[in-house]
């Protein structure tokens, strides 16, 4: 009987061996696990981090791009204004020279020169609008660009 008993022994032994090794093995799985969760935990808290702060710059830069369109609009409409005064006090004043024109040839050159001047005028006014918005587009879309890139810097790696 003691071979039986030994074997029994044995076989108990064995099984708490493997059952031993078995709960090794599961103990270092566990722990490889946490150690995943928190590496890709702190990773995320990271991008998180980032995705937040580029936000908050985007947000700023997009403030900022705005107050200047639409300082550069109310500029505009401003510019608009005065030269609907300008035109309207030239055309007035041209009328009151008509009014004293001597001859049909005297009126005659009024009048060219009052066409002249105000278109010289109006294509000076449009060109400086024009180059006003540009600036104020290129300016806004440069910022913009800028804090996009800035707010999702995806390509950049999390430590």
């Amino acid at each position: 009987m003691t071979t039986k008993t030994d074997k029994k022994v044995e076989n108990k032994i064995e099984a708490a061996i493997k059952a031993e090794d078995v709960a090794a093995t599961a103990n270092k799985f566990a722990d490889s696990a946490r150690e995943f969760v928190k590496r890709s935990a702190a990773t995320a808290k990271e991008r998180s981090a980032n995705m937040y702060d580029g936000a908050n710059q985007l947000n700023s830069g997009l403030e900022n791009t705005l107050t200047k369109a639409v300082t550069g609009y109310v500029g505009i409409l401003g510019n608009i204004v005065e030269a609907t005064h300008a035109n309207v006090d030239h055309a007035l004043s041209t009328a009151e020279k008509l009014a004293g024109a001597k001859s049909l040839s005297e009126a005659a050159q009024i009048q060219a020169d009052y066409v002249r001047e105000s278109t010289n005028a109006n294509i000076e006014r449009v060109r400086s609008a024009v180059e006003t918005s540009r600036d104020v587009a290129t300016e806004g879309f440069t910022v913009v660009r800028e804090n996009v890139s800035k707010a999702w810097p995806y390509g950049k790696q999390a430590a």
